[in-house]
This record gives structure tokens, C-alpha cells and sequence, in this order.
């Protein structure tokens, strides 16, 4: 019984599991009718949508930050265009997929993820490429000459709008205030409205060379603080390096100095190296006597021995006894003289010449006369008579046993091993000066001094002190030299030692230094000793009339210098994606902020109210409630805002009134309702945006991953190789005549910023030229005279000089 009670309620319990499960699928399926899509789906769309607006508020905010900016670059541009594209593609992604999927397409979490993934894929990058290519292809690169250079102007007088050197009456901004999301804003439009306006800016044509020279010269003073402050900081770091440089020279100076003190300290260690050569000589020659010394006692006796053998030999008869007798005693002979390891020695080299006195002759000549009778006397006689020696002899050769005698045969005999041992020195130096003088010492201590550097002529001798000298001195500088190169290499450069501070600031690499450090505003050559005034003479003034120059260049250029392939494309390209594109980014983002904004308190309601209705199926809306929320909304983003607030920019009294009345009826009045709720709304949105931002660091978050999304971007779409503004030069523009006129016959005109000299009809390119004109007795005129097809002749008149007689 337990067991079927058990059973059963284990029955029961499933029943009652089963029964839940489809009532929810019910409730699925009866929510699946009234709205297509489960409420874990919608549920997961709004929380996206919320996590959406956040980084579209802040990219919105960051917009207006750069197209308002009074200094954004190119790059900052760049930077903001790739996160705006991000977002974009996120919240497409996000829409379609609201849109697109419902049904069994989300019956299911796996399936509905992966649906939303495989859009994803799809949608993100057709979004982030898709803008690039639409605004590339439809705006940028369809412009025409003409709107290129429209567009370059608007955006220097915008550039001359925030210096302060040019007001447009009713326009109440403030360069020097803080600026604030209106002001940004205002400034973000102001390129657009001045673009869009062709008669203001044929007007504005007319004065553009005034405005040019206004605008840069307030800009460059503007900074000047700025700029200077850069250079002193600069200057007072490279006069640190050239503290060190001066430093460096002082060491390499010391080390010349040392000339003399290292000769000395060489020329010493070559006298110790001649003691020490000396003393090891000597050593050699006592071992070298002790060991002949040794040899000739073991051999002296028995050379005594073979000299009395030999004696012996030579009183027997003659014969082939006798002949035996010297050939067994001369083998023995050999042998014996091989066993010392010495060269061979002929016997008769170890007998003693011994002298022989003229009495001696005599005497043995008078006994062997009388003991032959008178026959040896007359043979003298007759010997001395055909020029013989009469048998008198000077000296005879004998043998002894003294071993001294023995030492000194084998010290001659033996003195090539002598010369040998000792490295080439012969027997017999008795001196250290000796020693010092002969030419292997010299040679020797040639070597040694090769092996440190010092190069001395293979003649030198340890006498020739002068040329020792000189060698060192070469030496110590190639050290000092050698020494110094490798300093230089370590910190860049390769400038010779003991340079002036004005000598070092002209060097090559320390000017190439001042050039990246000053950027723009270097000129050749920039000293680091300039005065605030002497800054503004020879940095400030010329980079004012080579910016102007530049400015001028691009505004009178002909149009078809902006077409394709033209010398100012990619300047005008530019100019065109800074002043239109801003504006259009900015409004779209700011409708999809507010769109998004409004929307979700509507979903919100539709989410409870689902959740409310799960278990039971609900009757299907009005068809017209969504039409009306919507226009309603769209009401709220587009009218209420002009309808209910206004701001300095906005009023009829404003000067921009007359932009917005002459768009509406020149151009379109579409842009100007565009461009008059924006002035109008995102002011009040701009500043949400920089609070979420500073609170969630969105856009530092972006920057940190923000290069390899800019690496994949230029990886499949690539930048346009246009012609770029450094490519402009005046060998490629046509050559026109230059002529000036004046009222004086004998008037001198100089041309001051080019080299060649002034003729009447010289062929110069278009451009700004700086005219003197100058003749005795007048006051000489300095003019700026711009050089353009339709303008080569210019009239320079002389006033004469008032004289005052005294």
C-alpha cells in the first residue's frame, strides 16, 4: 500500500509539472500571438537599448567637442568618426534586430541568439564600411570644384570667426569666453551656414586677402604667449646640452693637454722594459757560461788524451799503420763530439797558438846548424835567397789541459745557441747602455709600443726621443678623437669639440632638433637666443606671411586646381568633410538619442503590460495607436524644441536669422530647419553626454581599443591617395609676367622673397611676392602684391621725401 500511495503521488506531481509547463507555453504562445516575440526577448531589447543610448549620448557630446573645438585637428576628427561609425553599427544591429526577428525565430533562447548573431555578422560592418563609402562617394568625392573651395573658405573664416578677425554683425559670440554646448554647437553649424550661403561668400571673396592677413596675424599673436613659452622652455634645455657638450670638450681638451705627460709615462715603461731586457741578458749569459764551463771540463781531459794519441800516430813510420792509427783516433774523435749536442769542431781548433821569439829562431837555428855541420845553415840560406821563411816561424800550435782554454773554444763555438736563447743578441754586450744602442732593442720595443698603438718608422731607434714624441702626441689625440665620436654617436649627433654657443646652434642635427621641436613655425636658422622681440621679428613675422602666402594660395587659386587630381583636392576634400559632415553626424545622432530616449518608457509600459497578461491570451491593439505614438514622438523631437526653446543663435534679431532666410530661399529649406533645431536642441543634450562620459570614461574606453579598429578600417577601406597641399609648388603652376609700374624714371624694384633680380615681364609662378620700390630723393614703398592670371601688372607710386635746408 505505501508503495502504490508512493507511486501514485509521484504520478500526481508529474501531472501537476506537466500541467504548469503547458500552461506557460500557453502563456508563450498566446503572448507569441499578440506581439511575435517571447518576453525574455523584449525584455533583453530594452536593457540593449539602454545600454545603447549611453555611448550614442557620449559620442554625440564628443561630436560637438571637436566640430566646436577652437583647435581640433584632422585627427581628432578621425578619432570621433570611427566611434560614431562603432556606435552606428551597434545600434542598427540592434534595431534590426527588434525588427527583423520574431516568431519561431525566438521561440527559442539558442536560436534567437543565434539569429541576433548571424546579423550581427551582417549589419555591423555594412554599417561601419556602408557610411564611409556613402559620404565618401555620394558627398565628398561628387563635390565640384567650385563647393571645395566654398567649403575651404567657410572654414577659415569659421577659423577667423573664433580669432576674433572678423565679427558679422548680430552674431553675438564671444571668442575669449568660455565656450559652452552653444557656443560648440554654434560653431560646429557655423561653417555649413556660411557654405550654404553663396552670395555671403562672394561677398566675403572680395575682401578675403584683408581677412587672411587679419586672421593669421591675430592667430599667431594670439598664441604668441604660447609659442614663446614653448621656445624659452627649449632654449633653456638646449643650453643645459650645450653645458654638456661644453663639459665633454673640456675632457677632450684635458686629454690633448696630457701630451706630455703621457710620453713620459710611455717613455718610462720603455726604459723598464730595456732593465728588464737587460737583465734577462744577463741571466742568459751567466746560465750560457755555466754551461759551457760544465762541458769544457768533462771534455778537456779527454781532448788531451786524443792530442797525445795523436802524437803518438804521427812518429810512426809512414804506412798504412800510421794511416789506421789517425783514422781509428779521428772516428773516436767524432763520436766523442757528438755526445754533447754541440756543432762539430775540427781538432786542430782546440790547440793553443803559442808565439815563437826571434832569439828562440835563432838559437835552434845555430844548435841544428852545428849539429848537421853547416848543411841546415845553408839551406836557410838558400831557403831565404827563393823568399822562404829561412825556417824561422812566428808562432806554433800546441795542446794543454786547461780547462779555461777548453770554455772559451766552445763560448765562441757554441755563441749561435747563445743568439739563439737571448732573441737575437750577440755574446759579448758588457753594458746597459751597450744594450739600449743596438738595433734589436730598438726593434723590440717597437713592437711592444705597436701593440699599444703608438706607430713609430721600423728605423726608429730608443735614441730618436722627438719622434717617440710626436708619436704619442698622435696617439693621445686618435684616443681623444676616438673617445669623443663615441660620445657623440650615444646621444645623436656627430659635432666636432670646442664649438661656440653660437657655432653649436647651427650645427646640422641641433637645428634638425629645434626644426621638431618647433614644428611649423621653424625658420632657417632658429637661434636659442632670441628675445621675446627678436621671436616675433624672426619666427612670428615670417611664418605670418608664409601663412598667408599659403592661405592665399589655396583661396585665389583657379578652380580646377580643387578637381581631381588638382594641386588643393585633398585640402578641398578636407575643408568639405569638416564643414558638411559634422552637421549631418551631429543631427542624426541627436534624432536617434532622443528617438531612443522617448521609446523606452513606451516599452517599458508595453513590458509590464505583457507581463501582467502571461496567462491569458490578449485582443490585439488598434492598429492606429502606434501611427499616433510615433508621430507623436516625432512631434516632440522636431517641433517642441523650436517651438518652445531659443537661444542667442536662434532669435530673429540674430544675425543668423538672415543665414537661415537666405537657405530657405536660395537652397533648401529642409537644411535650414535642420540646422536651426539643432542650434536649438542639442545644447540641451550635449552636456548629458559629457556627464555620462566623465562618469563612465566611454571614450577613454574606446581609445584604448581604438587602433586596431583603425588598422581593420584603412585595412579595407583605404584613405584616398589625393593630391595633398605639400605636392603644390610653384615649378608646377603656370609662369606668369610680373610688372611694376611707377612714377619714377630711375626708380629701383627689388622682388625681396625671391633670389633672382627684378625685370619687367619676368615669368614667375602665381603667389604672394614682397615689392620695394625705391628711388633717391622719395620714400621707398614695401608692398605684398599678389601674382594671379588676371592680375600681373601693379602700379606702385613714389612720393617725394620732404628736405629741410638748415
Amino acid at each position: 500500500m505505501e508503495s502504490a500511495e508512493k507511486e501514485l503521488k509521484k504520478v500526481q506531481k508529474n501531472q501537476q509539472s506537466t500541467a504548469v509547463k503547458a500552461k506557460k507555453q500557453q502563456a508563450v504562445e498566446a503572448q507569441m500571438v499578440n506581439t511575435g516575440k517571447p518576453f525574455w526577448w523584449m525584455l533583453l531589447m530594452f536593457i540593449c537599448s539602454i545600454v545603447y543610448l549611453f555611448p550614442e549620448a557620449v559620442f554625440n557630446a564628443a561630436l560637438t567637442d571637436v566640430a566646436g573645438g577652437r583647435n581640433s585637428s584632422v585627427e581628432d576628427l578621425r578619432a570621433v568618426e570611427l566611434f560614431g561609425r562603432t556606435i552606428s553599427g551597434i545600434g542598427v544591429t540592434l534595431l534590426l534586430a527588434d525588427l527583423l526577428l520574431k516568431g519561431k525565430q525566438v521561440a527559442k533562447a539558442t536560436r534567437a541568439l543565434g539569429y541576433f548573431t548571424l546579423i550581427a555578422v551582417i549589419i555591423w560592418p555594412t554599417v561601419f564600411f556602408g557610411q564611409k563609402w556613402l559620404v565618401d562617394h555620394f558627398i565628398i568625392d561628387a563635390s565640384t570644384p567650385e563647393e571645395r573651395q566654398q567649403a575651404y573658405l567657410s572654414q577659415v573664416l569659421r577659423s577667423a570667426l573664433i580669432e576674433n578677425s572678423i565679427k558679422f554683425e548680430g552674431i553675438d559670440y564671444d571668442p575669449g569666453k568660455k565656450h559652452s554646448a552653444i557656443e560648440k554647437t554654434f560653431l560646429s553649424v557655423f561653417g555649413g551656414l556660411v557654405y550654404a550661403d553663396d552670395k555671403l561668400v562672394d561677398d566675403l571673396k572680395q575682401k578675403k586677402r584683408l581677412i587672411m592677413e587679419k586672421f593669421v596675424r591675430d592667430r599667431a599673436m594670439s598664441q604668441f604667449d604660447q609659442h614663446y613659452a614653448n621656445y624659452d622652455n627649449f632654449r633653456q634645455t638646449l643650453r643645459g646640452k650645450y653645458t654638456e657638450y661644453a663639459a665633454g670638450s673640456n675632457q677632450y681638451n684635458q686629454a690633448l693637454a696630457s701630451v706630455q705627460t703621457r710620453s713620459d709615462a710611455y717613455w718610462l715603461d720603455t726604459q723598464n722594459q730595456v732593465k728588464q731586457g737587460w737583465e734577462q741578458y744577463q741571466q742568459g749569459t751567466k746560465a750560457y757560461e755555466a754551461r759551457v764551463e760544465s762541458r769544457a771540463q768533462k771534455i778537456a781531459p779527454k781532448l788531451y788524451d786524443y792530442f797525445e794519441r795523436r802524437n803518438k800516430c804521427a812518429e810512426k813510420k809512414s804506412g798504412s799503420n800510421k794511416d789506421r792509427c789517425f783514422e781509428r783516433l779521428q772516428n773516436g774523435y767524432d763520436k766523442e763530439i757528438a755526445k754533447y749536442s754541440m756543432p762539430y769542431i775540427p781538432p786542430n781548433d782546440w790547440l793553443v797558438r803559442e808565439e815563437i821569439s826571434t832569439s828562440e829562431n835563432v838559437g835552434n837555428s845555430i844548435i841544428s846548424g852545428i849539429l848537421t855541420f853547416g848543411l841546415y845553415t845553408a839551406m836557410q840560406a838558400a831557403d831565404a835567397v827563393t823568399g822562404g821563411d829561412a825556417g824561422f816561424k812566428d808562432h806554433r800550435m800546441v795542446y794543454t789541459n786547461d780547462v779555461n782554454h777548453y770554455k772559451n773554444v766552445l763560448m765562441l763555438k757554441m755563441e749561435p745557441d747563445f743568439i739563439k736563447e737571448s732573441g737575437g743578441y750577440p755574446l759579448g754586450i758588457s753594458s746597459i747602455h751597450e744594450f739600449r744602442v743596438n738595433e734589436l732593442t730598438s726593434i723590440k720595443v717597437n713592437k711592444k709600443l705597436k701593440q699599444k698603438g703608438l706607430t713609430l718608422s721600423p728605423s726608429w731607434s730608443l735614441t730618436d726621443r722627438n719622434s717617440f714624441d710626436i708619436a704619442v702626441a698622435k696617439r693621445v689625440r686618435q684616443q681623444a678623437d676616438s673617445e669623443w665620436r663615441s660620445k657623440m654617436k650615444a646621444k645623436g649627433n656627430d659635432m666636432p669639440p670646442n664649438l661656440s654657443w653660437q657655432q653649436f646652434q647651427q650645427q646640422r642635427n641641433i637645428q634638425q632638433r629645434i626644426e621638431d621641436e618647433m614644428k611649423e613655425l621653424y625658420v632657417k636658422p632658429t637661434l636659442a637666443d632670441w628675445n621675446n622681440r627678436e621671436f616675433k621679428q624672426k619666427i612670428i613675422e615670417p611664418n605670418i606671411r608664409r601663412k598667408t602666402t599659403e592661405y592665399l594660395n589655396v583661396l585665389e587659386a583657379q578652380q580646377v586646381e580643387f578637381a581631381d587630381g588638382g594641386a588643393f583636392e585633398s585640402t578641398g576634400k578636407s575643408a568639405l568633410r569638416s564643414t558638411i559632415i559634422p552637421p549631418i553626424s551631429m543631427s542624426i545622432s541627436l534624432a536617434l538619442v532622443l528617438l531612443t530616449l522617448l521609446k523606452l518608457p513606451m516599452k517599458a509600459v508595453e513590458l509590464v503590460q505583457v507581463k501582467r497578461t502571461r496567462a491569458a491570451a490578449k485582443s490585439k491593439p488598434n492598429r492606429y495607436i502606434k501611427p499616433a505614438i510615433s508621430i507623436l514622438l516625432l512631434a516632440s523631437i522636431f517641433v517642441v524644441p523650436l517651438s518652445m526653446a531659443v537661444n542667442q543663435y536662434t532669435m530673429k534679431e540674430s544675425a543668423l536669422h538672415y543665414f537661415f532666410e537666405q537657405m530657405e530661399k536660395n537652397d533648401s529649406a529642409m537644411i535650414s530647419f535642420a540646422l536651426k533645431w539643432l542650434l536649438v536642441t542639442q545644447p540641451m543634450v550635449q552636456p548629458i553626454g559629457s556627464s555620462i562620459d566623465q562618469g563612465l570614461f566611454i571614450t577613454k574606453g574606446f581609445n584604448a581599443i581604438s587602433e586596431p579598429i583603425n588598422r581593420f578600417d584603412l585595412a579595407i577601406m583605404p584613405e584616398h591617395d589625393s593630391t595633398n597641399l605639400a605636392k603644390y609648388s610653384p615649378k608646377k603652376a603656370a609662369l606668369l609676367p610680373l610688372t611694376i609700374n611707377n612714377n619714377i624714371a630711375n626708380a629701383k624694384v627689388a622682388v625681396m622673397n625671391i633670389k633672382p633680380t627684378y625685370q619687367a615681364g619676368m615669368m614667375l609662378p602665381a603667389g604672394s611676392y614682397d615689392i620695394k620700390v625705391s628711388a633717391p630723393g622719395h620714400i621707398t614703398v614695401r608692398k605684398w602684391m599678389y601674382l594671379k592670371a588676371d592680375e600681373t601688372d601693379f602700379n606702385i607710386n613714389l612720393s617725394a621725401a620732404d628736405v629741410t635746408s638748415q
